[in-house]
């Protein structure tokens, strides 16, 4: 028989870490990352927690990995926009984005046809996944330029089309290939003229650079920020 087990969640420090987190970058809003139930510490409560800041303090929006975890999020009464990181799995679950009022990432070809056969009732807004060297999801630089402008000429779809990427060694010791990551993106992003969210919890320690969105994700609950409160 299974031993009961009880974690204890202080979701005052969640909203102390969050805080210092957009501290850390000012210049960017940071997406708050609740994947995986948030990181095992109950996504509808964490949810929850950091939309109670005020206005000008909440995230923008809430990031996921998946559809049925945004799901448990709106069921729990959370209403601001949520991101969809890993996209859709099947075509047929752009109706239930379409239904809960989600954002969807897109890191893959046939995930961006699926969005351009699609006719929704209002656009959906995109994020454009690009493998910038971590090699593990994402278009490369060069077919995120072509699958950027096919979104771009469909505003009856897609809209607020802007592209993402995840670095590989934001807390490494030897930061050349971070600094290439970001250059990478960078000159993607102004060449297109295109919004950016690039930052993870890691990255906003050694110094952020200019972004639009960075994504505050386990930085807020686990040691990635060595000076935050503890929420386990």
């Amino acid at each position: 028989m299974a031993r009961p087990l009880v974690a204890d969640i202080d979701l005052d420090a969640l909203r102390h870490n969050y805080r210092l987190a957009r501290e850390l970058a000012p210049q960017s809003q940071a997406l708050a990352v609740i994947k995986a139930d948030a990181y095992g510490h109950g996504a509808v409560a964490c949810a929850r927690a950091l939309e109670s800041l005020p206005a000008d303090q909440c995230p923008p929006a809430f990031a996921v990995a998946c559809l049925e975890e945004a799901e448990l999020l709106r069921q729990g009464g959370v209403v601001a926009p949520i991101v969809l990181l890993e996209g859709i799995f099947e075509a047929a679950e752009l109706a239930r984005v379409e239904a809960l009022d989600l954002w969807v990432a897109v890191h893959s070809e046939w995930q961006v046809n699926a969005l351009l056969a699609y006719r929704p009732a209002k656009p959906i807004p995109v994020w454009l996944k690009v493998d910038s060297g971590m090699h593990r999801l994402g278009f490369t630089p060069e077919a995120a330029t072509e699958a950027w402008e096919c979104l771009a000429q469909r505003p009856d779809s897609v809209t607020a089309v802007q592209l993402m990427s995840h670095f590989a060694t934001a807390d490494a010791v030897d930061a050349a290939y971070f600094r290439q990551q970001l250059a990478c993106m960078r000159e993607l992003a102004q060449r297109l003229g295109a919004p950016l969210c690039l930052a993870n919890s890691p990255a906003t320690l050694p110094g952020p650079s200019r972004m639009d969105l960075g994504a505050a994700g386990g930085g807020c609950s686990t040691a990635a920020i060595p000076w935050k409160l503890p929420v386990m």
